[in-house]
């Protein structure tokens, strides 16, 4: 069976990270009332905190990757080796390696 083990779940990750992309992506657009209401904006946050934003983006996209694999492991439709070998290749981009 493919997937499944954290019922699709790891995804709203994907959603989070996008939203955090959208909030970089238009943090110096200011409101406007005389704009439609969709009209996206941003809360003007200062350089460090937009610095953090993209971490976490980073790390929410390298987490649900991971917990997808996992999944796919669990599952039967690849292995704890495989799994293993990404969350390996992934730990050791964060920690400065390759």
């Amino acid at each position: 069976m493919s997937g499944g083990h954290f019922d699709y779940q790891e995804n709203y990750l994907g959603y989070i990270a996008e939203k955090l992309e959208q909030d970089i992506e238009f943090n110096d657009t200011e409101y406007d009332s005389s704009k439609p209401i969709d009209t996206p904006y941003g809360f003007q946050h200062q350089s460090e905190t937009i610095s953090y934003l993209k971490i976490m983006v980073d790390e929410l996209h390298r987490l649900q990757e991971l917990l997808h694999e996992y999944d796919y492991a669990v599952s039967g439709d690849s292995s704890i080796e495989w799994f293993l070998e990404k969350a390996r290749s992934v730990y050791r981009r964060k920690a400065g390696g390759d």
